[in-house]
């Protein structure tokens, strides 16, 4: 039966090409590979029937594959670096395509190997991470940092180590050192570390690896919920603390997440879920006056500098707010339809918590929701609280809430 051998080939230079890949090649009928690195490939490999072909389009290489193993004839896929890490292989596998292909892995020796290497830094202690044609926040960048003693980057053109430098200013982690290289294994291999400030000035070539080592990292914890006689009320409705714990166990908040409050009230939801994730951003939106000022005081009264307000029509702010992880809706102005169709467009995974007090606005939920996530979670809450009369205690009971919570995009 025939085989697809995806084979790792190590930072490029021909000295860390491995005997075992070239006795693949040798024995397979073509073999793909980046057009920079098919001249050593030849070089290497003695067969005379071993076909080499430029790789093209991921699509089309996949068709080419699943031609050639569907003619009984084994091939030979390249990578640089490892295939196990951030590699073309994970694609591979999630392609329906390759549901049939018998596939085999021979690991390379990957570049951020290399750096920690070259600077005599083990890796079992580091976290990896790649900001190479993936979204990755400032604030996850930091809260990475500040939670492990070293983390490995792939870096890109634009998120280099002069951009994780700056980050760490901006954060104030001054106390860490940056580590970067690029040409790993070449002649022209370039390799610098120095503090933040001084990374942050120094200009990198465009496929770079970093590391940031962090001599006291220690996990970030949140704090304690606010009690409503902490917020500047006024006479703006607010979701009151017990149903805000529910609602934000509910949310699991996690401290670099990108998080929405439509009807956002007094702010306090907002305020909470910006003590939360100190590493992340939070965006009240509101369109009312009174409840705009009150959640601009809360602000300024608990210092959470990651909250930005936007005052105007649900629907149409939502639209200018950068995509989120987590949304809270506690009032859409009869909106909540497009607001979902705005969230469902991203394509990534959000959760969605809406909570509902009125018959209208629970059966809308339910409606719209269940469109998205069939197997959503909805709770009743109802909160009592004591209040005496003369020498008895009876209890003043709330209206029910219904919190929804869905997953949009999986």
């Amino acid at each position: 039966m025939s085989m697809l051998t995806i084979v790792g080939i190590g930072p490029g230079n021909a000295g860390y090409f491995m005997p075992i890949a070239k006795e693949k090649m040798e024995k397979a009928h073509t073999v793909i590979a980046a057009r920079r690195i098919l001249p050593m490939l030849e070089e290497k490999c003695d067969s005379e029937t071993t076909q080499f072909t430029v790789m093209g389009k991921i699509k089309d290489t996949f068709l080419l594959i699943d031609q050639l193993l569907k003619e009984e004839k084994d091939v030979v896929l390249t990578v640089s670096g490892d295939p196990l890490m951030y590699s073309l292989y994970k694609t591979i596998q999630n392609d329906p395509i390759s549901a049939d292909w018998n596939m085999e892995i021979l690991p390379g020796i990957g570049s951020l190997q290399m750096l920690g290497a070259a600077f005599g830094e083990t890796m079992e202690d580091a976290k990896l991470l790649s900001v190479h044609g993936r979204s990755k926040s400032a604030g996850s960048i930091a809260l990475a940092v500040t939670e492990n003693p070293k983390v490995f980057f792939l870096c890109s053109k634009e998120q280099g180590p002069a951009w994780l430098s700056q980050i760490m200013l901006d954060y104030g982690m001054n106390d860490v050192t940056v580590y970067a290289g690029s040409d790993l294994s070449y002649d022209n291999q370039l390799l610098v570390s120095g503090s933040p400030e001084e990374m942050a000035k120094k200009e990198f070539p465009s496929l770079c690896v970093a590391m940031i080592k962090n001599p006291c990292p220690k996990e970030v914890t949140r704090p304690c919920f606010l009690s409503d006689s902490d917020f500047e009320r006024d006479k703006t409705p607010m979701t009151k603390e017990e149903i805000r714990v529910l609602i934000l166990h509910k949310m699991k908040l996690h401290p670099d997440d990108i998080v929405w409050d439509v009807g956002a009230g007094t702010g306090s939801i907002s305020i909470e879920c910006a003590r939360q994730v100190p590493f992340g951003q939070v965006h009240a939106v509101e369109r009312n006056d009174l409840a705009i000022s009150l959640i601009a005081k809360n602000k300024e009264k608990f210092s959470t500098d990651n909250l930005t307000i936007w005052q105007g029509d649900a629907a149409e702010e939502v639209k200018k707010l950068p995509v989120p992880t987590k949304v809270f809706i506690g009032g859409s102005g009869g909106k909540l339809a497009q607001i979902m169709e705005v969230i469902a467009s991203f394509g990534s995974p959000v959760q969605v918590t809406v909570s509902a007090v009125t018959i209208e606005t629970i059966a809308e939920s339910n409606e719209i929701l269940g469109k998205y996530d069939p197997n959503f979670d909805v709770i009743q809450a109802t909160v009592g609280r004591g209040r005496k009369i003369g020498s008895y205690h009876i209890m003043d009971t709330n209206n029910p809430v219904m919190i929804f919570t869905a997953q949009i995009g999986h």
